[in-house]
């Protein structure tokens, strides 16, 4: 990944930390007198968990966040909330930003978040039991989760009146349970200034450098569709843009997820033009498997291939490369969670087969998170055939 989107990522939540730490000073139920939001300025809102609004530890304190640029790139919120764990109750600091790097979004910061990074475009953001549909999303430089919901508008505008929030990545194995939000009007009333006054939207990134996020989508049926197509497997002609790539979950005769799918198509040339295709697949049977298509390949099919694998500069090993179709060579990693880990959040890989081609290419941030993600959904291995069962 850039070093400029990694930055637009920890701008997210730079201010996490410090505002929570904040937390414990002194805290005035502004009421009437809610203050102007003002580019750099704390300010700190009663516990509206609180009978009496004077709890420390649940209080809400807000900034108007500076950027690089000297502009205010972000307007965040954050209170220490418990949340639901695997054994039992995790403090959490609950963030609620409008964000020129993701619009209307909801953070979690706390040590028992996935440390892997994720891209989940059938998250949800739950209010008082309704569900929206969202991105779910990993912030660079630590365990920090973020959420950013597709109709924000409407969440943002029932966030008046709400009383639980609850956040869900089946792709990042999280569900916080409901979580008392316990937002004063008066902490609403100034986070709704602050996006309007520095003009700052809710409903998408408007900041050039930051990473595209995808369009939330309602969670996939357990069963679907198990009707071929003339493009190939059940599922695949449903795309959905991750970064200019083209995502699919691919499914069986019975309908169910076999396989999570994304690939990049290039053409150089005109008439005759070159065409070449990057595939990453995750499937039950193989595990991670990277497939290259070149139109001007013809290889005898099932013949080995003697090549070296070079990712951001770095020999990878640990892998064999097969001849698939006459135009297309398959990379079987050993370990395919070590593939995922040499890609990272964008990589450029180099493919250097002497005797048949060199070709290099880019996997660009966010195509292993949204792997791990899909393959996390359905309880599909990056290492082995052995699944998990599908979290549903």
């Amino acid at each position: 990944m850039s070093s400029n989107k990694i930055l637009v990522r920890l701008l997210m939540f730079g201010a996490v930390v410090f505002l929570y730490a904040a937390a414990g000073m002194a805290i005035a139920a502004y009421g009437a007198e809610m203050p102007k939001p003002v580019a750099g300025k704390q300010v700190h809102f009663a516990d509206g968990t609180s009978a009496s609004g004077a709890s420390a530890n649940g209080a809400w304190s807000a900034l108007p966040q500076i950027g690089p640029n000297g502009k205010v790139r972000q307007c965040v919120m954050v209170a220490q909330r418990p949340r639901a764990g695997a054994r039992g109750t995790i403090d959490t600091a609950l963030s609620v930003d409008i964000s020129a790097g993701a619009g209307l979004a909801f953070g979690l910061d706390d040590d028992k978040l996935p440390s892997e990074a994720i891209l989940d475009d059938e998250a949800e953001v739950i209010l008082d039991g309704k569900s929206f549909p969202a991105v779910g999303f990993t912030v660079a430089g630590g365990n920090k989760l973020a959420f950013h919901p597709g109709d924000a508008a409407a969440v943002f505008a029932a966030l008046a009146t709400t009383g639980t929030v609850q956040l869900r990545t089946d792709g990042g194995g999280l569900d916080t349970g409901p979580i008392k939000l316990g937002l004063p009007g008066d902490a609403y009333a100034w986070l709704k200034q602050c996006g309007t006054q520095f003009k700052i939207a809710l409903d998408k990134p408007t900041d050039p450098q930051a990473p595209p996020l995808p369009v939330p989508r309602p969670r996939s049926p357990e069963v679907a569709s198990a009707v071929p197509t003339p493009a190939g497997p059940p599922g695949i002609e449903d795309r959905q843009k991750i970064a200019g790539w083209d995502a699919s979950e691919l499914r069986g005769d019975d309908g169910r997820v076999l396989a999570c799918m994304i690939r990049q198509h290039y053409a150089t040339g005109g008439a005759n033009a070159h065409r070449i295709g990057t595939f990453l697949i995750v499937s039950r049977n193989k595990g991670l498997t990277l497939l290259l298509k070149d139109s001007f390949l013809n290889l005898p099919g099932g013949a080995a291939v003697d090549a070296a694998l070079i990712i951001d500069g770095r020999p990878f090993s640990g892998f064999s490369a097969q001849v698939e179709g006459n135009d297309e060579i398959m990379i079987f990693p050993e370990h395919g969670a070590a593939l995922a880990a040499a890609l990272g959040d964008g990589a450029t890989a180099k493919f250097d087969a002497v005797k048949v081609e060199t070709l290099e290419f880019p996997v660009v941030p966010g195509v292993v998170p949204w792997l791990r993600a899909c393959s996390r959904r359905w309880g599909i291995s990056f290492e082995t055939a052995d699944a998990a069962p599908a979290v549903k």
